[in-house]
């Protein structure tokens, strides 16, 4: 698939799962929200991984900006 997540979401997206699992992680929600703050965190992280976010596709939305090489 091709890159639509740019460095700024990049950047918010890994802040976001950190806080994310980080909650998740400390057990200071119930069991079931912090399972769903572990899955969500895990499908950011994974988005910002792979530089590639299927609800960005879906929406058609590209904020990724190809670099070009410079001589």
């Amino acid at each position: 698939m091709k890159q639509n997540v740019g460095v700024l979401d990049t950047a918010i997206r890994s802040v976001i799962a950190i806080i994310m699992l980080a909650i998740a992680a400390e057990g200071l929600l119930p069991g079931t929200l912090s399972m769903i703050l572990v899955i969500m965190g895990l499908g950011l992280w994974i988005s910002c991984a792979s530089g590639v976010c299927p609800i960005y596709s879906l929406f058609g939305i590209d904020t990724y900006k190809e670099q070009r090489p410079t001589y």
